[in-house]
């Protein structure tokens, strides 16, 4: 399965840089493959040898990540994409770029030689005795009792990592703070000190600070409106390395231990340094205010951050600051390159970074989606290059692996290793931060194929996350310093508590299904992949298509995620729907009522038997999901469904067809392509 073995492991071409939804790459491979193979020709050759999209013109309104558009252009399609983020709009515009990255060790090497070697007495630490290095630095938040005064440590728990295959584990002594290893079994620490410490407990339980001396309970969330400042942290232990010439090191050779006055000292040598550079130049500081208004999680806000500056260290914000300064003297690619290498980088130094302590790695910010509160956050050596997750060597050498990925020209096979593929002459690229609302810069009736993920009824403002990203990408001159004001305009998320969110969310995509619709020519398909659980979205996003002359002719199930997170329940949906409409510009209302939601259960029911016969488990999610889909269609039918949709269910159950030659006629000419028929037997098989 191509698609879950990306899944597993994503394509290198895709993570020079974070982004937080993007479609896999074979996904979109086979939708554009599926939609320019004409009926009966094999779907497999197109895959990997035959399809040329020369002179197609392919448009993704909401690009998000930029899979679909640089999956069509590796193909030879003409492409237009935009997105209101401008985040997603610099990182896809860049991968189109990816071709012409330059080796860019030289510049790495010199880059160090400027800044890393400049910073490196601030990571100096005591190993064993002798001259090291740091690998991490351990924060833990510290608090005041609002009850007695007493300052604590709000540790979760006294455990900071652990090696099952070792059968060891290091904890933490909760009053002298000393780092021991000790038998992983073992539930409790008995210190030299005569403390014995519980390491399964801490200070915080469920994000609650307990009071050791008179155990009082406070929210960590409630700290910063009673003191009127940001969180405190205090450096508590460190890992090191041996100080010779760096090598990979195993955990063996690493050194867990608690925080010394030394290392206390070389921090401050970091924050006086700073604070010399900033008052030079003020603008050594990334500027930006953290956003108040238009946000759906006001988390940051409320733990007592006002301004992104405070997300970052003392010794993390003098080395962004060195090396920012450093990038501005490179230019072309090149500088591009090391920019955005230099952007995705500071997700994993930042002051939300946690530990995973049984891999004994750093863990970014957004790991998972959100903004979530580290009250023991971990700091990195940010210039090693054989050792840690997310140093700044690393970052660079995942643009260059994302560059060679590309410009290899391969795809893997349904089974075994990578083959390569034909690639096409590069067509027209043009990307922009932009609303869907207004594509100006499109003239009427010139696209061929709208290749899309539209956001969900029930999305996550990937707004508020991307925009921890402007401020060093205003600074690194890759965004318009006015992305700095606040998020951007012409988002679609919706409160889903309001009472007219189906409606609100409705009105806002037919006005960008509107304009798609003006670009496209008159005998143009739109292809999207959808999932909502909520069937408001599903009945939102009918009447946009209706209202827009878009007519849904099929619909089928399409694996989209097949991770196993702590999100993943019983509800949670690894197989998206893929719905191909037709654009006639007639004026439709969908029929929702019993007819199309039977319709709609008999769909779900024959893919579920279809897909768990080849092997795949279902969950209720996708079940329902797949429901909404196969309802979708039935509501828009023209002529109206006159049966209980068992129609469209038998046509999803069809036999699959057999690879057959390509037939003589499969040219690239843009009309040809816009006339075949997309099979949607052929789609699935590709996941299959």
């Amino acid at each position: 399965m191509l698609a879950r073995r990306e899944g597993v492991r994503p394509r290198d071409t895709y993570q020079a840089h974070k982004w937080f939804a993007r479609r896999l790459a074979a996904t979109a491979r086979s939708l554009l493959v599926a939609a320019t193979t004409p009926a009966g020709g094999s779907f497999w050759a197109g895959y990997y040898r035959d399809t040329d999209c020369t002179g197609l013109r392919v448009l993704d309104p909401f690009m998000g990540g930029g899979v679909m558009l640089l999956e069509a252009s590796r193909l030879g399609a003409d492409v237009h994409g935009t997105d209101v983020e401008p985040v997603a709009a610099a990182v896809s515009d860049f991968q189109g770029r990816l071709a012409d990255v330059p080796d860019l060790g030289p510049a790495l090497d010199r880059l160090f030689d400027v800044v890393g070697r400049e910073v490196e007495p601030y990571y100096a630490a005591d190993h064993d005795g002798a001259p090291g290095r740091l690998l991490h630095a351990f924060w833990v938040q510290v608090v005041d009792c609002p009850a007695c005064g007493h300052v604590f440590e709000a540790h979760p728990s006294y455990r900071l990592a652990w090696d099952e295959a070792a059968g060891t584990q290091h904890g933490i002594c909760r009053s002298c703070g000393t780092v021991e290893a000790v038998d992983i079994k073992r539930k409790t620490l008995r210190c030299g000190c005569g403390t014995r410490t519980d390491l399964r407990k801490g200070a915080v339980a469920h994000g609650k600070a307990c009071c050791p001396s008179c155990g009082h309970r406070q929210r960590l969330i409630d700290v910063a409106p009673r003191t009127g400042r940001p969180p405190e942290f205090r450096l508590f232990a460190v890992e090191t390395l041996p100080g010779c010439p760096e090598r990979s090191y195993p955990v063996r050779e690493r050194r867990l231990r608690r925080a010394e006055d030394g290392d206390r000292a070389t921090y401050e040598l970091a924050r006086s340094r700073l604070a010399a550079e900033a008052t030079a130049d003020p603008g050594f500081l990334v500027a930006g205010e953290i956003p108040r208004t238009g946000r759906f999680d006001d988390r940051l806000l409320r733990y007592g951050y006002s301004a992104y500056r405070e997300l970052f260290n003392a010794r993390q914000s003098l080395h962004l600051g060195l090396l920012a300064r450093a990038l501005d003297g490179l230019d072309g690619i090149e500088g591009e390159a090391l920019r955005i290498a230099f952007s995705d980088h500071v997700v994993t130094n930042n002051l939300m970074c946690g530990y995973a302590g049984g891999w004994r790695r750093l863990s970014p910010l957004f790991a998972i989606r959100a903004y979530r509160h580290i009250n023991r956050p971990v700091e990195l050596n940010p210039w090693l290059s054989r050792n840690g997750r997310g140093t700044f060597p690393n970052a660079v050498r995942s643009v260059v692996r994302a560059a060679r990925s590309l410009k290899a020209g391969t795809e893997p096979q349904r089974e075994g290793s990578v083959v390569p593929v034909p690639e096409r002459p590069r067509g027209g690229w043009d990307i922009r931060c932009g609303d869907a609302r207004d594509l100006a810069h499109i003239p009427t009736g010139t696209v061929d194929l709208v290749l899309t993920d539209p956001p969900y009824f029930d999305y996550i403002a990937y707004s508020e996350l991307g925009h921890f990203f402007v401020p060093w990408m205003a600074r690194l001159g890759l965004l318009d310093p006015a992305h700095l004001d606040g998020f951007p305009a012409g988002q679609l998320a919706t409160s889903l508590g309001h009472d007219d969110a189906e409606r609100i969310f409705a009105d806002a995509l037919t006005e960008r299904l509107n304009e798609v619709a003006r670009v496209c020519r008159p005998e143009a398909r739109v292809v999207f992949t959808y999932q909502s659980l909520d069937g408001r979205g599903w009945h939102a996003l009918a009447k946009a298509l209706g209202a827009a002359g878009m007519r849904p002719v099929k619909a089928w199930p399409m694996f989209g995620d097949g991770g196993a997170g702590p999100h993943k329940h019983e509800n949670s949906i690894s197989w998206d729907c893929v719905v191909h409409c037709e654009v006639h510009r007639r004026r439709g209302v969908p029929d929702y009522g019993e007819r199309s939601s039977a319709a709609g259960q008999a769909f779900a029911e024959t893919w579920k038997a279809c897909l768990e016969a080849s092997g795949f488990r279902l969950t209720n999610g996708d079940i329902t999901n797949i429901a909404h889909a196969g309802a979708l269609v039935a509501a828009l039918a023209d002529p109206p469904l006159q049966v209980d949709g068992s129609d469209i269910a038998v046509e999803a159950a069809s036999p699959l067809p057999g690879d057959g030659g390509v037939p003589a006629d499969a040219g690239p000419q843009s009309a040809q392509i816009a006339r075949r028929r997309m099979s949607r037997p052929s789609v699935v098989r590709a996941e299959r």
